[in-house]
């Protein structure tokens, strides 16, 4: 395996580790970008203007809770996460991704000290099929993988149905993020289609809008422990991943 292939292959497994911590596969409709959305009444400090799944409360059933927060963002025309995971032993690796719907992602990879593939700061973007990984120069190179088509899959509204059958999802309790209040819940994951993976995750809810604003994921995948945290922001915001100029 190439240099090139080695480190889009491993890119693209960050950006499905992350989908699986999420517990969540954002779509949305035909575009380049996404525009602002018409938000919610309620909270937009945390995670900015979005749809949402609708106000929360302690007494609604957990799962039904995450099912709805899931479908709407599901919806969202674009988001922003930040990410730091760790996998084994190794240095925490972070990230920011963007995602415009239908199918353009932008990931960077904060560099870790030292220089080369795998310490200095990366950037790639996907988009439809296609994955551009930025060279040092400035350039863009398109990597050898069809990332769209490993993508799709968790992606599929399909997903939603896989995780009612595997996570066992309870309520934890009230909380607050930035200062806006939140409802956080617990759920395990086994293998949720097909994955090898075991995990447990607290994910903190918008009391406003239902919307997922954090989750921490502690796990298993393909053998190795993992911790990941992602916070999402700009729910339906205006951004546009353009394919790269070569």
């Amino acid at each position: 395996m190439n240099s090139l292939t080695k480190v889009s292959t491993c890119l693209l497994c960050s950006l499905l580790l992350l989908v699986a911590a999420c517990a969540s596969r954002p779509a949305g409709d035909n575009g380049a970008g996404a525009s602002g959305a018409p938000a919610s009444t309620g909270n937009t400090s945390v995670g900015g203007n979005t749809g949402g799944a609708a106000a929360i409360s302690e007494n609604d059933k957990p799962l039904d809770v995450m099912t709805r927060a899931m479908r709407a963002q599901l919806d969202a025309k674009s988001y922003r996460a930040h990410v730091t995971s760790t996998l084994a032993d190794a240095a925490p690796n972070k990230m920011v991704i963007e995602y415009a719907a239908p199918d353009r992602y932008r990931m960077i990879r904060e560099g870790q000290g030292g220089s080369g593939e795998e310490n200095g700061r990366m950037e790639f973007v996907v988009v439809g099929d296609a994955m551009y990984i930025k060279k040092p120069d400035g350039g863009w190179a398109r990597a050898p993988v069809n990332a769209g088509e490993m993508i799709k899959s968790f992606r599929d509204p399909k997903m939603l149905d896989e995780l009612a059958k595997t996570a066992d999802v309870k309520f934890v309790g009230a909380d607050t993020l930035d200062g806006a209040p939140m409802l956080v819940y617990q759920y395990t994951q086994n293998n949720p289609m097909g994955m090898n993976l075991k995990s447990t995750s607290k994910t903190w809810l918008s009391v406003a809008d239902g919307m997922p604003r954090k989750t921490e994921t502690e796990g298993v995948f393909d053998g190795k422990k993992t911790n990941t945290t992602v916070t999402i922001s700009d729910y339906n915001a205006d951004i546009k991943i353009e394919t790269p100029a070569k």
